[in-house]
């Protein structure tokens, strides 16, 4: 182990003295600064389209097609995103997309009126899928568009800085400036701030070199070429190289396994966001934007989880990891829902059973933010072991297709929970649909802790995942 410690030190300097290097490189910082931007200006149209939703209809159902709005096109277009990027000019590829997604936002300026619900409603959401479908096609070109900003020795600082970005761009965009820019500005104003973000990320990567652009098939040349037919040329060039990738998920135990549990992982965190604007408002007497008490901690939770999951593993190992935590999941989701009951116990217990409404609101509010706290950092404990071992199991060539297709196939298995979770809980309430979700939760936990419990080991040996 001293030797791969001492490697892992090496590369650890060697990331830290090329990280000024890399941000010195200005095509790659306009490529950065465009990705930082775009994914925070994302998070927040999410975010504004589950608060307009909350605000004009007052139903969890709703809310849920609007999260459903933005993960079926994904599902649907995903898995062939990158097969388009791969025969496109990839910096044509980035500002055009964001060209677009800067005049959708500028439709939803148009739409936000006082129109009648369901109109708006129905525009609203068409929009939202229509700029969910054309975000796909950006993640896939930016990836490839940095080995032709970036020395082959400085690819590994790059992209250690880029994953650093993801993460607090979706933090700052959800839990941070969405909340405060919905109050400072209103929904209408934030659609046109958005669309001027948008605007800038395409002044930012409207010049990025191409590089070799010899190997570029774009889509309509392949269909004018063909002399197989329109039906034939679409499944050899598209439908197999995908159908091969799921092939190899079904084939291969460990990439198979670690697709259920980052499905899991995902409908549980999508449950949450549908019914946490209704639960903010309704059940803790809140304004629904306010949901950013329960984001933020869960975010950072999340953030906390990342730093230490590489310990916890060594301690752990990885299958008994995921297992707990899908555990510790359940209590941090049950508490959250049941926080109003023991909140307000806990209040009486340390203020007396008169305790002031506000000190009342207070620890409940203090009580769901543990919670939330709990279950972001439960879920790195599940997400970060699970894409590690889909990395190893995966070979180079197949790698992109892998995660494409997992993408997919975990929009696809969290559509369903998700859009009854909101009917359910317009039924039997929010507080009882999110106990339900936590019990089986634990229960999927149990099972699978039980089943993948190793034999006592000898003194001295760990359960350490394989390879380390």
């Amino acid at each position: 182990m001293k030797g791969a410690d001492i490697v892992v030190e090496e590369v650890n300097v060697e990331v830290r003295s090329s990280l000024l290097h890399v941000l010195r490189n200005r095509g790659f910082s306009r490529l950065w600064a465009a990705q930082a931007i775009s994914l925070t200006a994302q998070s927040m149209v999410n975010f504004a389209v589950i608060v307009l939703t909350e605000r004009v209809t007052q139903r969890s159902l709703f809310t849920s097609l609007a999260v459903l709005s933005f993960v079926i096109p994904p599902v649907l277009v995903g898995a062939f995103a990158g097969v388009v990027v791969d025969r496109s000019n990839k910096p044509a590829m980035l500002w055009i997309t964001n060209l677009l997604r800067m005049l959708l936002l500028v439709c939803f300026f148009l739409f936000d009126r006082d129109w009648s619900p369901s109109i708006l409603l129905i525009g609203i959401f068409l929009l939202t899928a229509l700029f969910a479908a054309v975000s796909q096609f950006f993640g896939p070109a930016e990836a490839a568009t940095i080995p032709l900003l970036v020395p082959r020795n400085q690819l590994l600082a790059a992209n250690a800085l880029f994953a650093t970005t993801y993460n607090a761009s979706l933090v700052g965009g959800m839990a941070i400036l969405g909340p405060i820019l919905v109050a400072f500005l209103g929904l209408r104003r934030l659609w046109l701030f958005v669309a001027a973000l948008y605007g800038l990320c395409v002044i930012l990567v409207a010049r990025l070199p191409s590089g070799d652009r010899s190997h570029e098939k774009p889509l309509l040349a392949v269909l004018r070429d063909s002399t197989d037919g329109l039906g034939a040329t679409l499944h050899r060039e598209f439908w197999v190289p995908v159908r091969e990738g799921w092939s190899f998920m079904a084939g291969n135990a460990p990439v198979r396994t670690a697709t259920i549990n980052l499905s899991v992982a995902s409908t549980i965190l999508l449950v949450v966001a549908t019914l946490g604007p209704g639960f903010v408002s309704r059940i803790l007497g809140r304004n629904p934007e306010d949901v950013s008490f329960l984001l933020l901690p869960a975010s950072l939770g999340m953030l906390l989880g990342v730093v230490l999951v590489g310990r916890v593993v060594r301690r752990v190992g990885t299958a008994r990891l995921i297992s707990l935590s899908m555990v510790g999941g359940a209590l941090s989701l049950a508490g959250l829902a049941l926080s109003p009951f023991w909140g307000s116990v806990l209040a009486q217990l340390l203020w007396g059973i008169n305790a002031p409404a506000d000190l009342l609101g207070n620890t409940i509010l203090g009580g769901a933010i543990v919670m939330a706290v709990g279950l972001g950092l439960v879920n790195s404990f599940i997400t970060v072991p699970a894409y590690t071992q889909l990395q190893e199991e995966t070979e180079d060539h197949m790698r992109g297709r892998v995660f494409a297709s997992l993408f997919m196939i975990t929009g696809s298995l969290s559509m369903l929970p998700v859009l009854f979770a909101g009917a359910l809980a317009d039924w039997l309430g929010l507080v009882a649909v999110m106990v339900v979700v936590a019990v089986i939760m634990g229960l999927a936990g149990l099972a699978t802790l039980s089943r993948r419990s190793p034999a006592p080991q000898p003194r001295g040996q760990t359960d350490a995942p394989p390879g380390n």
